[in-house]
């Protein structure tokens, strides 16, 4: 037999609830007060690191930027341009002693006073020169390094950083970050480069202050090259996590969190303008929360002995609770099985106690509430049909409401017609179109049918056309083909006629020149029954594409939306009354070229009332 909860006795049932509220509110209780207290560790972490690497970034965008005023203002110095003017246009025996010495200094200066710069170096297309103060290496070879490399490439930027690499320029042992600038003189077309190197080990000195927050300081430059950093998270990883429009690493509730190798790892970054450096502090989230653990612990034992002592108290007040129901399950018992002569008695007023009350009420009344629901049943079935003949009746009055709105809208367009034909055109035109117009009511009429076979619609369409080609004799050609095969079909009455009359006052009337209406209809296979299109085309204005787009939607939703076209909806609604709202109108228009009314409607051929 599958196991429920509900086939338990109400007994256990109250044990088992307590059981999972208890979990529930123990165990989630434990787990909402760690996960506060470590998102609370990793706020105080988030604005400890904001402080901390932006204390580096200023650091080092200060050093930074003395170095490289140092360096601009020593290569513009007008007397450094001259020496090296003169020289590289005259490279004598003199000029090249003279400004070995000139040069020797302006490079002591720009060493002096500055821990980070390790080295400096200039380079012309005449000789090399440097401070004195290291020793060269005899086998460097500009043009053969990558410094000169890298200026192949015409786009590149006059200044270039490059990663930590060993020292190809001077004999040292330690680790320098190069940078090289590409410039001119004034009076010598040349290049010249000028290559000052950072001190790989000052610059580790520089941000080591922080390295007791961090578990790791990282600094990658523009081309992904690590120039600080045990490399504990990679650059490719740092730098997928990096938001250039915010210019930190992407948030995730607090400071950014970055995965390599299963490991989590909270990161904090800056950019430096001056190289465009980035400066990653990296600290591991487990080791962030190693703390906690032990709370976690503290806090399960608790809930633990509290859970002990809870489950013998609930079980005592489970027993008390149920020891009646189970009396009251045994009287309803024999209920079930036919003596309704049971009674159950309870003599406390609580929950038990009215429910005691009620079954015995349920037992004395059980018959007569049979009989009045058998009365009910009977009264609901006389009100349903009542419902359903007094839908019917709104549903024929609607239809009649819609079908007389029709005749008033057009008697005034034709009796204006009259009398404009009577001003302009003489009795002969008029006593044509009073003809035609009489026909046109005859077929109205129709005897009173709401439903008449198609033939009659066509020929009331062809009459209203006759009215109208007198009134537009100059401007309106029409053509109506509708196969014999679908004149017995029945339809709706004045259908046609409203998409007519509004082809020809917002189309033909708009047009310059001759107009033409085609009036077609066929018998295609539908979703459901056989269908029949009914079509009016007119080569008048045509439609602008947003108000198509409104028109159809309107027609589709069964309301006048544009407050205007009141014909052509009336149509719509009347055929998705009496069909259903599958069926109606849509319209296709090109501005400028024609317009198609489509009426789609299901064939029917017998006669209806």
């Amino acid at each position: 037999m599958k196991f429920h909860i509900h086939n338990l006795k109400f007994r256990n049932q109250i044990i088992l609830v307590f059981l999972l509220i208890f979990l529930l509110v123990g165990v989630g209780s434990g787990a909402a007060f760690y996960s506060i207290s470590a998102r609370q560790v990793m706020d105080n972490f988030s604005k400890s690191s904001k402080d901390a690497i932006g204390q580096i970034h200023n650091t080092l965008e200060t050093r930074l930027g003395i170095i490289d005023e140092k360096a601009t203002s020593m290569l513009i110095n007008s007397s450094f341009a001259a020496v090296m003017s003169q020289y590289l246009n005259q490279p004598t025996i003199a000029n090249t002693v003279k400004t070995q010495g000139n040069i020797s200094d302006y490079m002591k200066d720009f060493e002096r006073g500055e821990a980070l710069i390790n080295s400096s170096f200039l380079v012309t297309s005449q000789m090399t020169f440097d401070s004195y103060v290291h020793y060269r290496k005899q086998d460097f070879d500009f043009q053969g390094s990558p410094f000169y490399a890298v200026y192949q490439d015409p786009a590149v930027k006059s200044v270039q950083w490059f990663g930590t690499m060993a020292n190809l320029i001077f004999q040292d042992e330690g680790k320098v970050i190069p940078c090289v600038r590409r410039f001119r003189v004034s009076g010598y077309q040349g290049w010249l480069y000028f290559i000052y190197q950072l001190d790989y080990r000052e610059l580790k000195e520089l941000v080591a202050g922080k390295e007791s927050f961090f578990d790791d300081i990282m600094i990658i430059d523009e081309k992904g090259n690590m120039i600080l950093g045990e490399k504990t998270v990679s650059p490719e990883t740092l730098l997928a996590a990096w938001d250039e429009e915010t210019g930190t690493v992407r948030r995730d509730g607090g400071s950014g969190i970055v995965l390599e190798d299963g490991m989590e790892y909270l990161a904090e970054g800056c950019s430096l303008s001056q190289n465009g450096w980035k400066v990653f502090g990296l600290k591991s989230r487990q080791e962030l929360l190693r703390s906690l653990k032990q709370l976690q612990n503290d806090i399960l034992k608790v809930i633990l002995l509290l859970f002990a002592a809870s489950m013998a108290m609930i079980i005592l007040i489970a027993k008390h609770l149920t020891d009646a129901l189970n009396r009251l399950e045994r009287q309803m018992l024999c209920a079930r099985n036919g003596d309704f002569s049971v009674r159950f008695f309870y003599p406390y007023k609580d929950e038990i106690g009215s429910l005691s009350q009620s079954f015995n009420y349920m037992i004395e009344e059980i018959q007569s509430l049979i009989r009045k629901q058998e009365q009910s049943i009977a009264d609901l079935r006389i009100e349903r049909d009542h419902v359903a003949e007094v839908q019917m009746q709104k549903r024929k009055a609607e239809l009649k409401a819609l079908q007389a709105q029709i005749n008033p809208h057009f008697l005034y367009n034709t009796l204006n017609a009259i009398t404009w034909q009577v001003a302009d055109k003489g009795m002969d035109d008029v006593s044509l179109m009073a003809s035609s117009l009489g026909k046109f009511f005859r077929l109205s009429l129709s005897k009173g049918a709401e439903i008449i076979p198609l033939a009659d619609e066509v020929d009331h369409v062809r009459s209203y056309l006759s009215i109208q080609g007198i009134r537009y004799q100059d401007k309106l050609n029409y053509q109506i083909t509708v196969p014999d095969s679908v004149l017995d079909c029945q339809v709706l009455k004045l259908i046609l006629q409203p998409l007519v009359e509004n082809a020809i006052y917002h189309g033909i009337k708009e047009k310059r020149g001759k107009g033409m209406i085609k009036i077609t209809a066929e018998e295609s296979a539908g979703r459901h029954a056989a269908e029949l299109r009914l079509v009016v085309w007119d080569n008048g204005a045509g439609i602008p594409e947003e108000k198509l787009t409104v028109i159809n939607q309107s027609l589709q939703c069964g309301v006048n939306s544009t407050g205007e076209g009141y014909g052509i909806y009336n149509v719509n609604e009347r055929i998705r009354l009496y069909y259903g709202s599958e069926y109606g109108l849509t319209y296709e228009s090109e501005e400028g070229s024609f317009t198609k009314a489509i009426l789609t409607i299901p064939v029917q051929r017998q006669e209806v009332e």
